[in-house]
Protein backbone atom coordinates (compact mmCIF):
# COMPACT_ATOMS: atom_id res chain seq x y z
CA UNK A 1 0.00 0.00 0.00
CA UNK A 2 1.29 3.46 -0.90
CA UNK A 3 2.32 5.72 2.00
CA UNK A 4 2.22 9.51 2.43
CA UNK A 5 4.91 11.08 4.63
CA UNK A 6 5.09 14.49 6.33
CA UNK A 7 8.57 15.92 5.70
CA UNK A 8 8.45 18.94 8.00
CA UNK A 9 6.58 20.67 10.81
CA UNK A 10 5.65 19.47 14.31
CA UNK A 11 4.33 16.13 12.97
CA UNK A 12 7.40 15.48 10.79
CA UNK A 13 7.90 11.78 10.08
CA UNK A 14 4.24 10.90 10.55
CA UNK A 15 2.87 8.70 7.77
CA UNK A 16 -0.52 7.73 6.33
CA UNK A 17 -1.47 4.70 4.25
CA UNK A 18 -3.30 5.62 1.04
CA UNK A 19 -6.14 3.30 0.09
CA UNK A 20 -7.45 2.90 -3.43
CA UNK A 21 -9.70 5.76 -4.53
CA UNK A 22 -9.97 9.37 -3.40
CA UNK A 23 -8.76 10.87 -0.11
CA UNK A 24 -8.83 14.44 1.16
CA UNK A 25 -6.07 16.31 2.98
CA UNK A 26 -6.48 19.52 4.94
CA UNK A 27 -6.77 21.26 8.29
CA UNK A 28 -10.29 20.21 9.33
CA UNK A 29 -11.14 16.99 11.16
CA UNK A 30 -13.42 15.68 8.40
CA UNK A 31 -10.45 14.99 6.09
CA UNK A 32 -8.98 11.54 5.59
CA UNK A 33 -5.60 13.12 6.40
CA UNK A 34 -5.79 15.96 8.90
CA UNK A 35 -2.72 18.18 9.30
CA UNK A 36 -2.87 20.86 11.99
CA UNK A 37 -1.20 23.64 10.04
CA UNK A 38 -2.88 27.04 9.86
CA UNK A 39 -1.40 27.65 6.42
CA UNK A 40 -3.49 24.79 5.03
CA UNK A 41 -7.08 25.32 3.95
CA UNK A 42 -9.82 23.33 5.68
CA UNK A 43 -9.97 21.09 2.61
CA UNK A 44 -6.73 21.67 0.74
CA UNK A 45 -5.88 18.71 -1.50
CA UNK A 46 -7.57 15.72 -3.12
CA UNK A 47 -5.39 12.64 -3.64
CA UNK A 48 -6.59 9.94 -5.99
CA UNK A 49 -4.92 6.53 -6.12
CA UNK A 50 -5.70 4.28 -9.07
CA UNK A 51 -3.54 1.18 -8.85
CA UNK A 52 0.06 2.37 -9.21
CA UNK A 53 -0.95 5.83 -10.46
CA UNK A 54 -1.36 8.91 -8.26
CA UNK A 55 -3.24 12.12 -9.02
CA UNK A 56 -3.58 15.30 -6.95
CA UNK A 57 -6.01 18.22 -7.20
CA UNK A 58 -5.71 21.54 -5.39
CA UNK A 59 -9.15 22.37 -3.96
CA UNK A 60 -8.95 26.15 -4.45
CA UNK A 61 -6.76 26.45 -1.35
CA UNK A 62 -5.75 29.87 -0.07
CA UNK A 63 -1.98 29.27 -0.05
CA UNK A 64 -1.81 26.89 -2.98
CA UNK A 65 -0.10 23.59 -3.79
CA UNK A 66 3.43 23.64 -5.23
CA UNK A 67 4.61 20.71 -7.36
CA UNK A 68 6.86 20.23 -10.36
CA UNK A 69 8.25 23.76 -10.22
CA UNK A 70 4.96 25.65 -10.20
CA UNK A 71 1.69 26.17 -8.34
CA UNK A 72 -1.12 23.90 -9.44
CA UNK A 73 -4.11 25.41 -11.14
CA UNK A 74 -7.01 25.01 -8.68
CA UNK A 75 -9.43 22.28 -9.65
CA UNK A 76 -7.15 20.70 -12.26
CA UNK A 77 -6.04 17.11 -11.60
CA UNK A 78 -2.43 16.16 -12.44
CA UNK A 79 -0.54 12.89 -12.21
CA UNK A 80 2.49 12.89 -9.91
CA UNK A 81 5.62 10.79 -9.59
CA UNK A 82 6.23 8.81 -6.41
CA UNK A 83 8.98 10.22 -4.23
CA UNK A 84 8.59 13.84 -5.38
CA UNK A 85 8.02 16.46 -2.65
CA UNK A 86 4.75 18.41 -2.70
CA UNK A 87 4.31 21.68 -0.76
CA UNK A 88 0.81 22.28 0.61
CA UNK A 89 0.79 25.57 2.48
CA UNK A 90 3.93 25.47 4.62
CA UNK A 91 3.79 21.68 4.93
CA UNK A 92 5.87 19.50 2.62
CA UNK A 93 4.58 15.98 1.93
CA UNK A 94 5.88 13.08 -0.13
CA UNK A 95 4.03 10.03 -1.45
CA UNK A 96 5.47 6.59 -2.18
CA UNK A 97 8.87 4.98 -2.41
CA UNK A 98 11.93 7.16 -1.89
CA UNK A 99 10.21 9.48 0.56
CA UNK A 100 11.83 8.14 3.72
CA UNK A 101 15.25 9.34 2.54
CA UNK A 102 13.81 12.87 2.50
CA UNK A 103 13.22 12.75 6.26
CA UNK A 104 16.32 14.74 7.28
CA UNK A 105 16.74 14.48 11.10
CA UNK A 106 16.83 18.11 12.20
CA UNK A 107 17.68 18.18 15.92
CA UNK A 108 16.02 20.39 18.51
CA UNK A 109 18.38 23.37 18.92
CA UNK A 110 20.47 23.64 22.06
CA UNK A 111 20.45 26.99 23.84
CA UNK A 112 17.47 28.44 21.98
CA UNK A 113 14.95 28.36 24.80
CA UNK A 114 13.35 31.71 25.52
CA UNK A 115 15.39 33.69 28.01
CA UNK A 116 12.26 34.46 30.05
CA UNK A 117 11.27 31.01 31.20
CA UNK A 118 7.75 30.23 29.98
CA UNK A 119 6.29 33.66 30.51
CA UNK A 120 3.95 34.55 27.67
CA UNK A 121 4.71 31.30 25.85
CA UNK A 122 1.18 30.96 24.46
CA UNK A 123 1.19 34.56 23.24
CA UNK A 124 4.57 34.04 21.57
CA UNK A 125 3.32 30.88 19.85
CA UNK A 126 0.27 32.74 18.54
CA UNK A 127 2.47 35.55 17.20
CA UNK A 128 4.81 32.99 15.68
CA UNK A 129 1.89 31.30 13.90
CA UNK A 130 0.73 34.66 12.54
CA UNK A 131 4.28 35.45 11.38
CA UNK A 132 4.54 32.04 9.74
CA UNK A 133 1.23 32.48 7.91
CA UNK A 134 2.09 35.98 6.64
CA UNK A 135 5.54 34.87 5.53
CA UNK A 136 4.08 31.90 3.68
CA UNK A 137 1.59 34.12 1.89
CA UNK A 138 4.42 36.40 0.76
CA UNK A 139 6.55 33.41 -0.20
CA UNK A 140 3.74 32.01 -2.33
CA UNK A 141 3.46 35.36 -4.12
CA UNK A 142 7.23 35.37 -4.78
CA UNK A 143 7.15 31.90 -6.36
CA UNK A 144 4.12 32.76 -8.47
CA UNK A 145 5.87 35.85 -9.87
CA UNK A 146 8.10 33.65 -12.08
CA UNK A 147 11.13 35.85 -11.34
CA UNK A 148 14.69 34.52 -11.58
CA UNK A 149 16.06 32.46 -8.70
CA UNK A 150 18.26 35.39 -7.65
CA UNK A 151 15.35 37.85 -7.60
CA UNK A 152 13.15 35.45 -5.64
CA UNK A 153 15.82 34.76 -2.99
CA UNK A 154 16.55 38.49 -2.66
CA UNK A 155 12.88 39.10 -1.90
CA UNK A 156 12.88 36.29 0.65
CA UNK A 157 15.91 37.83 2.37
CA UNK A 158 13.95 41.08 2.59
CA UNK A 159 11.22 39.18 4.44
CA UNK A 160 13.79 37.61 6.77
CA UNK A 161 14.97 41.08 7.81
CA UNK A 162 11.36 42.20 8.27
CA UNK A 163 10.55 39.36 10.68
CA UNK A 164 13.91 38.86 12.42
CA UNK A 165 14.64 42.34 13.66
CA UNK A 166 17.84 41.45 15.53
CA UNK A 167 19.56 39.81 12.57
CA UNK A 168 22.30 41.90 10.89
CA UNK A 169 23.17 39.72 7.88
CA UNK A 170 21.34 37.12 5.84
CA UNK A 171 22.50 35.01 2.92
CA UNK A 172 21.58 32.16 0.65
CA UNK A 173 24.67 30.22 -0.33
CA UNK A 174 23.86 27.85 -3.21
CA UNK A 175 26.06 24.86 -4.02
CA UNK A 176 26.52 22.54 -6.94
CA UNK A 177 24.84 19.37 -5.58
CA UNK A 178 27.41 17.16 -7.29
CA UNK A 179 30.70 18.58 -5.99
CA UNK A 180 29.51 20.81 -3.09
CA UNK A 181 31.28 23.86 -4.49
CA UNK A 182 29.68 27.25 -3.83
CA UNK A 183 28.01 28.39 -7.04
CA UNK A 184 26.10 31.52 -6.01
CA UNK A 185 25.68 33.83 -3.01
CA UNK A 186 22.66 36.09 -2.53
CA UNK A 187 23.11 38.23 0.59
CA UNK A 188 22.19 41.43 2.37
CA UNK A 189 23.56 43.32 5.36
CA UNK A 190 21.86 45.94 7.53
CA UNK A 191 25.25 47.58 8.02
CA UNK A 192 25.88 49.98 5.18
CA UNK A 193 29.50 50.14 6.26
CA UNK A 194 29.88 46.35 5.95
CA UNK A 195 32.32 45.90 3.08
CA UNK A 196 33.55 42.42 4.00
CA UNK A 197 34.02 40.21 0.98
CA UNK A 198 32.19 37.24 2.56
CA UNK A 199 28.84 38.13 4.20
CA UNK A 200 28.76 34.91 6.24
CA UNK A 201 31.05 32.62 8.20
CA UNK A 202 32.50 30.13 5.65
CA UNK A 203 33.41 27.61 8.36
CA UNK A 204 29.80 27.43 9.57
CA UNK A 205 28.42 27.08 6.04
CA UNK A 206 30.87 24.32 5.13
CA UNK A 207 30.07 22.35 8.29
CA UNK A 208 26.34 22.49 7.48
CA UNK A 209 26.95 21.41 3.87
CA UNK A 210 29.26 18.56 4.89
CA UNK A 211 27.04 17.23 7.68
CA UNK A 212 23.63 18.10 6.25
CA UNK A 213 22.66 19.30 9.74
CA UNK A 214 21.74 22.81 10.91
CA UNK A 215 24.13 24.83 13.05
CA UNK A 216 22.76 27.21 15.70
CA UNK A 217 24.54 29.32 18.31
CA UNK A 218 22.32 31.78 20.16
CA UNK A 219 25.08 33.35 22.26
CA UNK A 220 28.73 32.79 21.34
CA UNK A 221 29.96 33.99 24.72
CA UNK A 222 28.19 31.22 26.64
CA UNK A 223 29.16 28.35 24.31
CA UNK A 224 31.82 25.79 25.16
CA UNK A 225 35.01 26.70 23.37
CA UNK A 226 35.49 24.83 20.11
CA UNK A 227 37.44 25.76 17.02
CA UNK A 228 34.22 26.84 15.28
CA UNK A 229 33.02 28.94 18.23
CA UNK A 230 36.47 30.51 18.46
CA UNK A 231 36.21 31.41 14.77
CA UNK A 232 32.87 33.12 15.44
CA UNK A 233 34.45 35.10 18.27
CA UNK A 234 37.31 36.21 16.04
CA UNK A 235 34.79 37.34 13.40
CA UNK A 236 32.79 39.12 16.16
CA UNK A 237 29.62 37.18 15.42
CA UNK A 238 27.37 37.06 18.49
CA UNK A 239 24.76 34.59 17.23
CA UNK A 240 24.33 32.53 14.09
CA UNK A 241 21.82 30.18 12.49
CA UNK A 242 22.47 28.15 9.35
CA UNK A 243 20.00 25.61 7.92
CA UNK A 244 20.63 23.32 4.91
CA UNK A 245 18.44 23.33 1.79
CA UNK A 246 17.89 19.66 1.03
CA UNK A 247 15.72 18.11 -1.65
CA UNK A 248 15.75 14.46 -2.72
CA UNK A 249 18.79 13.90 -0.48
CA UNK A 250 20.78 16.59 -2.33
CA UNK A 251 22.20 19.58 -0.46
CA UNK A 252 21.47 22.55 -2.70
CA UNK A 253 22.75 25.23 -0.33
CA UNK A 254 22.00 26.90 3.00
CA UNK A 255 20.05 29.74 4.56
CA UNK A 256 22.38 31.72 6.83
CA UNK A 257 21.66 34.56 9.29
CA UNK A 258 23.79 36.12 12.01
CA UNK A 259 23.88 38.97 14.49
CA UNK A 260 27.10 40.95 14.85
CA UNK A 261 26.18 43.23 17.72
CA UNK A 262 23.80 41.37 20.00
CA UNK A 263 23.32 37.74 21.10
CA UNK A 264 19.96 35.98 20.81
CA UNK A 265 19.26 37.21 17.29
CA UNK A 266 16.45 34.66 17.00
CA UNK A 267 14.25 32.39 19.10
CA UNK A 268 13.44 28.69 18.95
CA UNK A 269 10.28 29.37 16.90
CA UNK A 270 12.41 31.23 14.33
CA UNK A 271 14.59 28.13 13.99
CA UNK A 272 11.50 25.97 13.46
CA UNK A 273 10.23 28.47 10.89
CA UNK A 274 13.55 28.28 9.03
CA UNK A 275 13.32 24.47 8.96
CA UNK A 276 9.91 24.76 7.29
CA UNK A 277 11.12 27.44 4.87
CA UNK A 278 14.18 25.40 3.96
CA UNK A 279 12.04 22.46 2.82
CA UNK A 280 9.81 24.60 0.62
CA UNK A 281 12.65 26.68 -0.86
CA UNK A 282 14.72 23.55 -1.53
CA UNK A 283 11.85 22.03 -3.52
CA UNK A 284 11.60 25.22 -5.61
CA UNK A 285 15.38 25.35 -6.16
CA UNK A 286 15.56 21.72 -7.26
CA UNK A 287 12.78 22.21 -9.80
CA UNK A 288 14.46 25.38 -11.07
CA UNK A 289 17.76 23.51 -11.39
CA UNK A 290 16.18 20.61 -13.28
CA UNK A 291 14.30 23.01 -15.56
CA UNK A 292 17.54 24.86 -16.29
CA UNK A 293 19.36 21.59 -17.04
CA UNK A 294 16.59 20.48 -19.40
CA UNK A 295 16.66 23.84 -21.16
CA UNK A 296 20.43 23.58 -21.64
CA UNK A 297 20.03 20.07 -23.06
CA UNK A 298 17.27 21.25 -25.40
CA UNK A 299 19.47 24.12 -26.61
CA UNK A 300 22.36 21.74 -27.20
CA UNK A 301 20.17 19.35 -29.19
CA UNK A 302 18.38 22.01 -31.26
CA UNK A 303 19.64 22.38 -34.86
CA UNK A 304 21.75 25.40 -35.75
CA UNK A 305 19.48 28.04 -37.28
CA UNK A 306 22.14 28.83 -39.86
CA UNK A 307 22.27 25.25 -41.14
CA UNK A 308 20.13 24.43 -44.16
Amino acid sequence: MTTLYLLNGPAKGRSFKLREGALFLGRSMDNDIQIEDKTLSRKHLRILRRGNRLFITDLKSRNGTFYGGHFLQPGMSIEIEEGSPIAVGMTVICIGEGCEQELVPFPDPHGLADREEDKGAVERRDKSDEKRTRLLSNLSDFFRANDSVEETLERIIGQVFHYLKRVDRAAFVLFDPEDHKAAKVISKSKRKSDTSGTPYCPAVVMQVVETGMPFVVSNVQTETDTSLVNTLKVLKIESVMCVPLICRSKILGVIYVDSLERPYGFRREDYLLFMDLSQRIAVALEHARVASDLMAIADALSPDDEEE
